[in-house]
């Protein structure tokens, strides 16, 4: 149910948003927790490049900081059931949707750079990152710049 309220949501912001072309070849995403790994949660991930589930989960053991894998805009953070908040940001018709966020540090519409801090981690949870180019949910293995 969460995740088709997010889905929903990702729609609602491409609709009211002007859709700008972008190239998925180019991407390149730091890493959301600087000395973070991402962690292997379901079958598939396994065999992530056949699959439809492109969220990434990540945990680390030491970082407290949550950072902006690109450079972009906030257009969402929302408290959601579990008394975290899910941070939305969007550049150029890519959205990276971050969900596990314990506090958040933007505020809607401020605009920020790759590696700023966003919100915070208690170390050892999950933290979830999802990206969609427009409606497409988009596989950023590849392009993530993990240790």
């Amino acid at each position: 149910m969460q995740h088709l309220k997010r889905l929903i949501l990702v729609s609602i912001l491409i609709a009211s948003n002007e859709i700008v072309n972008a190239q998925s070849d180019s991407l390149v995403l730091a890493c959301p927790l600087p000395n973070g790994t991402p962690r292997i949660i379901r079958a598939s991930d396994k065999d992530y490049q056949k699959s439809s589930e492109y969220g990434v989960m990540f945990t680390s053991k030491t970082d407290t900081s949550v950072v902006a894998v690109h450079d972009a805009q906030v257009v969402i953070v929302a408290r959601t059931e579990d008394s975290k908040y899910d941070i939305v940001l969007q550049q150029k018709g890519y959205y990276f949707w971050y969900a596990g966020i314990i506090s958040p540090k933007v505020k809607t519409g401020a605009k920020i750079k790759t590696g700023a801090m966003i919100g915070t981690y208690k170390p050892g949870e999950l933290l979830e990152l999802m990206v969609y180019l427009q409606e497409e949910p988009v596989n950023m293995r590849k392009y993530l710049k993990c240790n």
